[in-house]
């Protein structure tokens, strides 16, 4: 059994008590033994929407890149990237992710899941950026979308990409209810 089977296996016996007490150890920037630096994060966000019914693909290498997973989920097909890193994530990463989702067929949207947020240019060089097709998704919103459900949290996403533009649109308790 290679090593992305074998964190696949650990997440996946994980239930959802289990799932946000990983997150909480995560989010401490807790050295987690067994696992590669930032790779728990990703699984644990894959494993999150198929705790939900999603349907997940782990993560893999293609031949042109290394894919940290996907999910199908309320007729939405979507590009995971994960990001666990101390310092907020700059307009770098967010363009490499929509690269990718330039090579594939609409509707895919690509998710940008990051614990340390964004930087303020990168957030304002997507707002005047022509992409449209990568949501978001800091800390504070992966812990609401954790605590209250990833799949009302990603068509909150969706739909305030939709109706306003908003790709970093951020979560509320509120939109929960």
């Amino acid at each position: 059994m290679g090593v992305e089977e074998e964190y696949a296996r650990r997440v996946q016996g994980m239930g959802q008590v289990e799932l946000l007490a990983f997150w909480g150890r995560v989010k401490q920037r807790e050295r987690i033994e067994g696992w590669a630096p930032g790779r728990a994060f990703e699984f644990l966000m894959l494993r999150a929407f198929q705790l939900e019914g999603a349907r997940v693909v782990w993560p893999y290498l293609s031949a042109l890149e290394q894919i940290d997973g996907g999910i199908y989920v309320d007729g939405l097909a979507c590009l995971v990237e994960a990001k666990d890193h101390v310092e907020p994530i700059g307009f770098d990463a967010i363009a490499r992710l929509a690269l990718r989702m330039q090579r594939r067929p609409p509707p895919a949207v690509g998710m940008l899941f990051s614990t340390s947020g964004f930087t303020g240019p990168a957030l304002k060089s997507v707002t005047t950026h022509p992409i449209r097709n990568v949501l978001l998704w800091n800390d504070m919103d992966i812990s609401l979308a954790l605590n209250h459900g990833v799949r009302s949290a990603l068509r909150r996403k969706w739909r305030a990409a939709i109706e306003s533009g908003a790709l970093d649109q951020p979560l509320h308790k509120e939109d929960f209810r």
